[in-house]
């Protein structure tokens, strides 16, 4: 009887195995770089074309491999940076599995040429698909170079999966990113098909390879980003909150110097920006965590892409803390010269006026109209809140101003610091708003004023059952409740600064997010509902303020700890400069 299983021969297994590791030219492309770095080198050099299905060359002044050891760097496991099993867990090399060089010569031609910095000669190394067919002694300069050719060519159902050159090329170029700004003593220099894509200065400063690999808007626009916290480091920048992108692809997280995609690490630099950036808005993030490799597990898959932290919350912990506190120190009001056009809209247009006289104007009186009035004048409730015992003076850079006026009802215009400024009333009083909640939040509890009549609302015995389990944490949010009759509840009291609420909706709204999430005892209220109490009552556009008011709120903000952006993310405060504003009249170039 024949044997149905059989030991496969070992060009199959490894072309099997070089799956795992060789997915596409950018796979190769950092497996060698990594190799590069772990040898040492300051200089490397990247040469691909057609986007590395074709060639991929990789040179570096690296301290090279001695003759005896060329042939065992291409055996599959034969590795330098481990030794016992103890070593996987102290890894600090980005290189360890020793699989890359075999892999990559299983499906590919290879040439290595490479002389260690103190020999005279070096050495010539070739493969074609897992077969050797050179190794002769050769002149060459210190380091190595080595050569990837033809990939997948023995493989044609792998290189039929490859992309379009431009593609595999963009992913060759993004990995190259990652790794000059974790390695910024390295000069890394990518051509493409002749053509320099990328060349980082390699002089150990983390802004100046933003500036060369992002640009200089990105670069003039970080906040540095520096603590420790329970033996967690974290180092790097990150943006200011007017300068995002619309994905993740600006973000670089590294742990101990090596490239990772963890979602919990993404989650808790946009927790830090939670209130200060749009809806689909990003961050730029280029973060460096500093940890024991014992408290971190980097050998979880081939690509070396994810890690498994021993304590994910501490380290999330670090990074929101540490992002928080560096953002609120600074000071982020946006210039107009910041906002470009909007989507739809129209550019601003220089209207040439040809002539005019004293003779052209006419006495006329206006009527007042009676529909859709500019300075139609609305009474509105001021409900001005006192932060002076809650908040105490930040340093957050606004400067003393003084207020112009209201223009369309709806913003607040100022001027010092030889400057004019905007300031959005809308936007302004959530966020006085929203820091006042939040913090009797967290200081046991919202204050709130007893109705006159209390409001009853009829629940579902779901519901019901819900707000029963949770009556302490809404009662910490100032809102009193009590049972009334089977199925109903009675509203007696709101927080102080809310007033009477208008309709039993608003009530019914926060109902919902409570038994939507259904909460346990315990549980924290979310920021996002504390925004959506603050939004209800903050004083809308559209609402004429007095001076005092105007100048009430300019204090209120100034005590914020972050005064420049709502809760949303939409800035509170713009600023146009007097060069700026000549500039517009033409009084300067």
């Amino acid at each position: 009887m024949t044997a149905k299983i059989r030991v496969l021969e070992k060009s199959v297994s490894e072309k099997i195995a070089a799956g795992e590791v060789v997915e596409n030219p950018a796979s190769v492309v950092k497996e060698l770089l990594e190799n590069s770095i772990d040898a040492g080198a300051t200089s490397i050099a990247i040469e691909i074309e057609n986007g590395g299905k074709t060639l991929i060359r990789v040179t570096d002044n690296g301290e090279g491999i001695d003759r005896e050891d060329v042939r065992t760097a291409f055996r599959r496991h034969a590795t330098s940076k481990i030794s016992n099993i103890e070593d996987l867990d102290r890894i600090v090399s980005l290189g360890f599995r020793g699989e890359a060089l075999a892999s990559i010569a299983a499906v590919s031609m290879v040439r290595m040429v490479t002389k260690p910095r103190n020999s005279l000669e070096g050495t010539v190394y070739e493969m074609h698909g897992g077969q050797e067919v050179m190794f002769e002694e050769v002149g060459c300069p210190g380091g190595t170079s080595i050569e990837v050719k033809e990939l997948f060519y023995n493989t044609p159902a792998r290189k039929e999966y490859l992309r379009s050159s431009s593609h595999e090329g963009s992913l060759i170029s993004d990995i190259i990113t990652r790794l000059a700004l974790a390695r910024t003593g390295i000069s890394f220099r990518l051509t493409n098909n002749g053509k320099m894509v990328i060349n980082t200065p390699g002089n150990g400063e983390l802004r100046d390879t933003i500036v060369s690999i992002y640009g200089r808007e990105i670069g003039e626009n970080l906040v540095k980003v520096s603590c420790s916290r329970e033996g967690i480091g974290i180092d790097g920048f990150v943006s200011k909150p007017h300068i995002t992108r619309s994905n993740r692809g600006y973000q670089s997280i590294f742990v101990n110097g090596r490239y990772i995609k963890n979602r919990m690490v993404t989650q808790a630099i946009e927790d830090s920006y939670r209130t200060m950036l749009m809806v689909n808005r990003y961050p730029v993030a280029v973060l460096n965590i500093v940890l024991d490799p014992c408290l971190v597990d980097v050998n979880v898959h081939p690509a070396k892409l994810q890690v498994r932290f021993k304590d994910e919350n501490l380290v999330k912990g670090a990074i929101y803390d540490c992002i928080k506190t560096c953002m609120e120190k600074g000071r982020w009001i946006s210039s107009v010269a910041s906002f470009g056009r909007p989507a739809g809209g129209q550019a601003r247009q220089d209207v040439t006026i040809k002539s005019w006289s004293d003779n052209n104007i006419t006495k006329e009186k206006i009527q007042p109209e009676h529909g859709n009035n500019c300075l139609k004048e609305e009474r509105v409730e001021y409900n001005r809140i006192e932060l002076d015992n809650i908040i105490k003076d930040n340093d957050n850079n606004i400067p003393e101003l003084r207020i112009v006026g209201q223009l369309l009802n709806t913003y607040i215009a100022a001027e010092g610091d030889g400057c004019v400024y905007l300031i959005d009333q809308h936007a302004a009083h959530e966020r006085v708003m929203y820091e006042m909640m939040t913090l009797q939040f967290e200081n046991n509890g919202i204050n709130s004023q007893r109705l006159l009549d209390p409001i009853v609302i009829e629940l579902s015995h779901y519901e019901a059952e819900i707000i029963k389990e949770n009556l302490e944490v809404i009662r910490k949010t100032g809102f009193e409740l009590e049972e009334f009759g089977v199925n109903s509840i009675a509203v007696r009291s709101v927080p102080v600064f809310f007033g009477i609420p208008e309709t039993k909706e608003f009530i019914n709204d926060l109902i919902t997010e409570y038994t939507t999430g259904n909460r346990r005892k315990g549980y924290r209220l979310k920021s996002e509902e504390v925004i959506g109490m603050a939004c209800k009552k903050a004083v809308k556009a559209n609402q004429r303020l007095s001076m005092q008011e105007m100048e009430g709120l300019i204090a209120q903000l100034r005590k914020a700890k972050m005064p420049y952006t709502c809760p949303h993310g939409r800035p509170v405060i713009i600023t146009l400069s007097k060069y700026e504003l000549e500039k517009m009249f033409k009084r300067v170039q």
